[in-house]
C-alpha cells in the first residue's frame, strides 16, 4: 500500500557552486573602472561648474555696462543739478581685479587716477578671475574708458586722460581664468564686446 518512490528522495541540484564570486583581479578590474568613471565626472563638473562662474561674470560687467549706458542718457542727476554728464566705465589691465564707473567732470572722457570721479560703486571682479586683456584688432590697450553721452547710444572709446578717442567699431575686453595667460580666447574666457553703435555683448571668443 505505501511505497518509496525515488522522486521523494531527488536531490536538488545545487544551483551557488561554492566556489562562485569575483576573483580577485574582476574586483580589482571592477573597482578601477569606478575610479576611471567618477574621476572623469568630477572633472568635468568643475570645468562646467568654473564655465558658468565665469559666464555670470562677464554678464554682470555688461549689465553694469548697460546701467551706466542707460544713466547717462536719462535725465537723471546725483543731487548736484548736472543732468548732462558724460558717464563711463573704466577698464585697467594693471588692476586688473576691479573696473570702474564714473561721471566725466573735467571734460577728458577718462577717469582720473585720483578716483575723484567715481561714483556709484567700483566692481570688484570674483577672485578666481580676471581683466586679461583690452583688444581692438589684433591690437591691446592697458587702460580704456567707454564712455555715454546723451543724447546718443553711442560708445566713445578713450585711451588716456589727453581724451585720446580709439575710432573702432568695436572694443573687446577679455575676462578669464585667475593667471591663465594670455588674451587667447578659449574655454577659460568670456569676451565683452562694446561696438560704437553702443551693443553690449558677452561671447565666448572674438
Amino acid at each position: 500500500m505505501f511505497y518509496r518512490s525515488s522522486a521523494l528522495f531527488k536531490k536538488t541540484p545545487n544551483r551557488f557552486p561554492a566556489n562562485a564570486g569575483f576573483s580577485m583581479v574582476e574586483l580589482m578590474v571592477s573597482i578601477g573602472i569606478v575610479v576611471m568613471v567618477l574621476s572623469v565626472v568630477v572633472t568635468r563638473q568643475n570645468a562646467f561648474n568654473g564655465a558658468v562662474l565665469l559666464r555670470g561674470q562677464a554678464y554682470e560687467i555688461a549689465l553694469a555696462m548697460r546701467e551706466v549706458q542707460l544713466g547717462a542718457i536719462s535725465a537723471s542727476s546725483d543731487g548736484s543739478g548736472q543732468f548732462r554728464s558724460v558717464q563711463g566705465m573704466h577698464f585697467d589691465v594693471a588692476n586688473n581685479q576691479q573696473y570702474y564707473l564714473f561721471r566725466d567732470t573735467d571734460g577728458n572722457q577718462f577717469r582720473n587716477d585720483t578716483g575723484s570721479e567715481d561714483f556709484g560703486f567700483s566692481g570688484i571682479i570674483d577672485p578666481r578671475f580676471e581683466i586679461r586683456s583690452i583688444e581692438y584688432g589684433l591690437n591691446n590697450l592697458n587702460e580704456l574708458s567707454v564712455v555715454f553721452q546723451r543724447p546718443n547710444f553711442d560708445a566713445i572709446f578713450v585711451t588716456n586722460d589727453s581724451g585720446a578717442i580709439l575710432n573702432e567699431q568695436s572694443v573687446n575686453v577679455v575676462i578669464g581664468l585667475r593667471g591663465g595667460g594670455t588674451g587667447v580666447c578659449g574655454e577659460d574666457t568670456r569676451t565683452i564686446q562694446i561696438t560704437s553703435a553702443g551693443q553690449i555683448a558677452v561671447t565666448e571668443c572674438p
